[in-house]
């Protein structure tokens, strides 16, 4: 049942409110309350965030500016009784936000949170026990979140720079690609993609065709050729899907992270994806590489959503969209990855005991769907399927068939413009690339956006603390990052 709020003015005329029979502020004086809650807060930090949680009326909002005047201050609500408070805050949140996890990960990312200090309004605990105790479930989720992007981040960077360096090596062809009319259908690898290979085929004039890279074998076996391939893994599994590429010349939307055989990247026309930031985009702005701008994302698919969505007009659908776990290959067959670990099947080590994980939910199958089920796609994308029971729904993204889709390309037209492709040759000399490479890599070694890239938890802990980000530990991590890097990347470093 919801907790009744009541407002009421006290003797001096300034307002105040009570829940359920607690008092939400001071009946006598708020303002004198509220600077003294902001006086008691233990900071020894400098907050990027600040998140306050049922903060009713809003009277500790310009202590919290007064003493962190840099910080970007949210609110994070029980109840909607105060959103007219609400445009006083950066942002607000709701605790009766299924995802409210994903809400704040997507808002103040990792970094951000962090840096974030959170701070909660205690008469409001009382007032909402149940409210308050779910959402500092979910700020702790986001946190712990947090911490694990972090550490990935930190794991992967040297890997992600060095796909970038031969990137940067060995791109032959660039390509880019200009917005159209015309419905985008995506292609991920999921079971559910089966089902709609023929109607794929039947219908391939009625669309601009994206296959995520796991995607691309079935899709060739069926006879398909996509417009446009994408991969954004910097591991050495997401390139072994790309081994179809360089036969068939399939424009490939890769970011310069990404990995990729140096003989997939010198004969594939690449379509350089620019996440605005970090050490890949100095390199891209450097090489005047021609990129399409993309957001990063935890899965490809994610990634190529959001991508589909600002090439066209129009609307965007997914097949093989399933994120959910399945009995038997997780994939839709042919898979290279699935090639590689059959030839280690034996009669002790079978393959249905190498599949049988795949029938279970996994930590990163819920983090993607979560995350697709917290977006607002603003009604222009659809999970499109030959009528699959899918396991699960996406939130606002809407499950259609392809009856669905033909009613749609029927009212659409067929004065649609797809996406157009164009394609120009990348000439510069091998010698000028490497002197090139280590230019960049000796001016911008000590920078705060590189050292943010490949130390970030070093980096947040400098930025909390107010230190100097050169400080000698730093220093040396960072020699001791490029080094390795110019030894896994450039000639003379170890095979690749």
């Amino acid at each position: 049942m919801a907790v009744k709020v009541e407002f009421i003015q006290n003797a001096r005329g300034i307002r105040t409110c009570s829940a359920g029979g607690t008092k939400l502020h001071s009946a006598y004086n708020p303002e004198v309350e509220a600077e003294r809650f902001v006086n008691s807060i233990e900071c020894p930090f400098f907050p990027e965030y600040i998140l306050v949680t049922g903060p009713a009326l809003s009277y500790c909002l310009p202590y919290l500016k007064k003493r962190f005047p840099s910080s970007k201050i949210c609110a994070l609500r029980y109840c909607h009784d105060f959103d007219s408070e609400n445009n006083k805050f950066a942002k607000v949140f709701y605790s009766e936000d299924k995802n409210l996890c994903e809400s704040l990960f997507s808002f103040m990312g990792e970094e951000g949170l962090g840096a974030a200090l959170f701070v909660s309004w205690q008469p409001s605990e009382k007032a909402f026990p149940d409210e308050y105790k779910s959402s500092w479930e979910e700020i702790k989720k986001a946190v712990l979140k947090s911490r694990d992007v972090l550490a990935t981040r930190e794991y992967f960077s040297q890997r992600w720079v060095k796909n970038c360096l031969r990137f940067c090596l060995f791109a032959n062809e660039t390509a880019s690609v200009k917005e159209g009319t015309s419905p985008i259908l995506i292609c991920a690898s999921g079971p559910s993609l089966k089902t709609s290979l023929a109607k794929i085929k039947e219908l391939r004039n009625s669309f601009f065709l994206i296959a995520v890279s796991s995607a691309l074998a079935p899709l060739l076996e069926y006879g398909i050729k996509p417009d446009l391939c994408i991969s954004t893994d910097g591991g050495y599994w997401a390139k072994r899907h790309l081994l179809f590429c360089g036969g068939t010349k399939i424009p490939t939307a890769i970011s310069a992270e990404s990995a990729m055989y140096a003989e997939g990247i010198e004969g594939t026309p690449v379509i350089p994806l620019s996440y605005g930031d970090g050490i890949c985009q100095t390199f891209l702005e450097r090489f005047s590489f021609k990129s399409l701008r993309a957001r990063r994302n935890g899965t490809v698919s994610g990634t190529a959503a959001e991508l589909a969505l600002s090439l066209t007009s129009s609307s965007v659908f997914f097949c093989g969209l399933d994120l959910a776990p399945s009995k038997g290959f997780s994939h839709t067959q042919p898979n290279n990855l699935e090639k590689d670990n059959s030839s280690a099947d034996t009669r002790l080590r079978t393959k249905e005991s190498r599949l049988a994980p795949s029938s279970f939910d996994t930590p990163a199958l819920c983090i993607y769907r979560d995350w697709f089920a917290s977006q607002d796609f603003n009604g222009r994308l659809y999970r499109l399927s030959k009528s699959y029971p899918y396991k699960n729904s996406l939130g606002k993204i809407r499950d259609v068939d392809w009856n669905f889709f033909e009613d749609f390309a029927k009212k659409s037209g067929k004065d649609f413009i797809l996406p157009q492709i164009s394609f120009s040759k990348f000439e510069m000399k091998k010698e000028d690339r490497l002197r090139l490479i280590e230019e960049t890599l000796t001016k911008e070694m000590h920078s705060p956006e590189w050292i943010k890239e490949a130390l970030p938890s070093l980096y947040i802990t400098a930025s909390r603390s107010g230190k100097d980000f050169l400080s000698k530990e730093i220093e040396e991590k960072m020699d001791k990052f490029i080094e390795n890097v110019k030894r896994a990347a450039l000639p003379g470093g170890k095979k690749q």
